[in-house]
């Protein structure tokens, strides 16, 4: 094979794998938000239930301060009961002392219903909690896994952009811009070989005297219709 063909093949090969390694890291963040999702996911029960505990139990003690008050009421209106002097007044005391108690009763009633569903959210709590805190420690690993994974592939990445840079050093400017420019327009794909007549890159039948030519490997070919540089594989074509 001709040696500057070879050496492209080489460094397209080097590009693919940085090009996949660069394309795997970049998924370790979505990654990393899918585990925070399952986390809030895992989480939202418990929240809920949590916040729904500190309304209820600021609520009943708001109503514990309204039944106070009320039961003041009650009693400073009692008070005013022997200074009354008119059956329309006493009627009017009346209306109000009963007036009190059904806001009190009320209050007291509700409050009761609270203090239940208090008391309720308060025995399931620590269970929400238990079921949250497992499926945190459960992702952790995944978490560890992945913190592996991607100072893997940096380490890796680096290596090969080493080695891309070392073969590059030495390689003649002409093809490498060459190459360059025909990967960047055929993403990321310049060098393909030909199989049985046919491009591998745009699967257009090459001619037989390119065909011919490549058997030769004197020169670097490029394909009529993708521009891509071409080679022969040997093995599909013998």
């Amino acid at each position: 094979m001709n040696n500057i063909l070879e050496k492209l093949i080489g460094l397209q090969k080097l590009d693919l794998e940085i090009r996949k390694l660069g394309h795997s890291l970049q998924q370790i963040p979505k990654k990393e938000k899918l585990i925070d999702k399952t986390i809030e996911a895992s989480k939202l029960p418990f929240d809920e239930a949590r916040a729904r505990s500190g309304e209820l139990k600021a609520r009943i003690d708001a109503l514990a301060e309204s039944v106070i008050a009320l039961e003041e009421n009650e009693r400073q209106l009692k008070l005013r009961m022997p200074k009354i002097k008119s059956n329309e007044e006493y009627s009017a005391l009346l209306k109000e002392m009963d007036n009190s108690k059904k806001k009190r009763e009320e209050s007291e009633e509700e409050q009761l219903k609270l203090i239940e569903e208090s008391e309720s959210l308060e025995r399931e709590l620590p269970a929400l909690e238990a079921l949250y805190l497992e499926q945190e420690k459960g992702v952790s690993s995944e978490r560890d896994l992945l913190e592996k994974e991607k100072a893997d592939l940096e380490s890796v990445l680096i290596r090969r952009k080493e080695e891309r840079n070392k073969l590059q050093a030495d390689f003649p400017q002409n093809w490498l811009s060459k190459y360059n420019h025909i990967a960047s327009a055929r993403n990321g794909l310049a060098v393909v070989p030909v199989r049985k007549g046919i491009c591998q890159g745009c699967f257009i039948g090459v001619r037989p005297k390119i065909v011919q030519d490549l058997h030769y490997a004197e020169e670097v070919i490029s394909c009529e219709g993708c521009q891509r540089l071409l080679y022969l594989d040997e093995e599909t074509n013998a």
